[in-house]
């Protein structure tokens, strides 16, 4: 995935991140999806991986591809936007997600405790 101190990286880990759970979902390959959805299977596996940022039509041919309307697919990469971040550089591989709430809420308090 992208390095966190690139601006653009949460929002194109949030899109690869929802490209994949979306695919895991209908159990298919890197390769059935590239067929499916008339995108190279090397593009597709950038987005996933966080390093390329799809166009709006890009977007919408993936919204196709899993049979959702548009709107649907960015209110899923919203909704991973709006899940807790740890602080940048903290390793989160293998952590749920109420672990990693749990470091981003210790790294607010600690902000917190700074500014006082």
């Amino acid at each position: 995935m992208s390095d966190n101190s690139d601006p653009g990286s949460r929002y194109r880990i949030a899109i690869g991140q929802t490209i994949a759970a979306n695919r895991a979902e209908r159990r298919w390959s890197l390769r059935t999806f590239a067929e499916t959805s008339g995108i190279s299977l090397a593009y597709l596996s950038e987005l996933e991986n966080g390093r390329k940022e799809p166009s709006g039509a890009t977007l919408e041919q993936l919204a196709r591809a899993f049979d959702l309307p548009l709107a649907d697919l960015l209110h899923r990469i919203a909704d991973r936007l709006e899940e807790p971040q740890p602080p940048p550089n903290i390793p989160t591989e293998g952590l749920d997600r109420t672990e990693i709430e749990q470091i981003a809420g210790f790294a607010e308090w600690l902000r917190w405790k700074k500014g006082r």
